[in-house]
């Protein structure tokens, strides 16, 4: 039986979908998981969201065909206060950051190719299936065209792994191990990201230590020690500023390992293995 239940989901990719996408999410809300004044976190990545409002009109579960928008959003540092709250649908898939960003046009013509293949039957493998038909056609709608795109794009995708992989060094380090001049190192990646270099890899390393808070049952300490903070409380003050909320209150909404509120929401055990959050309107 399909269920009428607020829901955000986060995935991991189809495997020929991983090198460009970090996951997948699918959020359906009546303005409560996602309502006014709440948080939108901070994040390193692009998203290319799906947007479709509810015919059904606010304060009731979405039913029946949405009218889909694309979106774009580049990485943020620090989190947002939502204006408004959801009603309807937000699914979408959040990737390495994107440069150039896309166009008007190919953000209408991924609506309109999502649109047609969607359908309302409540089941939320249904979705899963779209959007991973979806992500076939965005990969190629968003590959960059030009030589010179392409080559900047490639110079500027090789700084972004070198800051992440060594969060305490200084810029001028870094640069020094990519064998270019800071300023270099700089403009890359705030061409790529919008972000300075220092602001990217905080949010990288806020980003992963969610997962892991999120996934696993290792304690903050030790997600602390491994993600590169010198300790608890400073992953804790990381998370608090961008999240909004504490580690543990975070955790305490994650429901990967909870069959029981999976079955609820994906039938499929393929679906479900893919799996890496689950929040549901009762563990808000």
């Amino acid at each position: 039986m399909p269920t009428r239940f607020p829901v955000y989901a986060e995935l991991l990719p189809l495997e020929r979908h991983a090198s460009f996408v970090d996951h997948l999410f699918i959020l359906r809300d009546c303005g409560r998981l996602a309502g006014i004044d709440q948080n939108l976190f901070a994040s390193p990545f692009s998203e290319i969201g799906l947007l479709g409002r509810s015919p059904s009109g606010q304060g009731a579960m979405p039913e029946g065909a949405p009218r889909w928008k694309a979106v774009h959003l580049p990485p943020r540092f620090g989190r947002r206060r939502r204006h408004a709250g959801l009603h309807g649908w937000l699914i979408g898939v959040r990737c390495q950051p994107l440069q150039p960003a896309p166009s008007v046009d190919v953000l209408k013509t991924l609506a309109n190719a999502f649109g047609a293949s969607f359908e309302a039957d409540g089941l939320l493998d249904t979705v899963v299936t779209a959007l991973d038909a979806w992500v076939d056609r965005l990969s190629s709608q968003l590959a960059p065209t030009g030589r010179d795109t392409a080559a900047a794009r490639r110079a500027s995708g090789e700084a972004l792994p070198a800051i992440t992989q060594h969060p305490g060094m200084r810029i001028r380090d870094v640069a020094a191990t990519m064998d270019i001049a800071p300023r270099t190192l700089q403009r890359r990646v705030r061409d790529r990201t919008g972000l300075a270099p220092k602001r990217f890899a905080t949010v990288r390393r806020f980003s992963a230590a969610l997962a892991d808070i999120a996934e696993g049952d290792d304690s903050l300490a030790e997600i602390a020690a491994r993600s590169g903070y010198s300790d608890q409380a400073h992953l804790t003050a990381n998370v608090v500023r961008h999240a909004g909320v504490s580690p543990g209150r975070f955790r305490a909404r994650a429901r990967l390992r909870m069959a029981g509120s999976a079955v609820r929401f994906f039938q499929d055990d393929d679906v479900r293995k893919r799996l890496r959050l689950l929040v549901t309107e009762t563990d808000a």
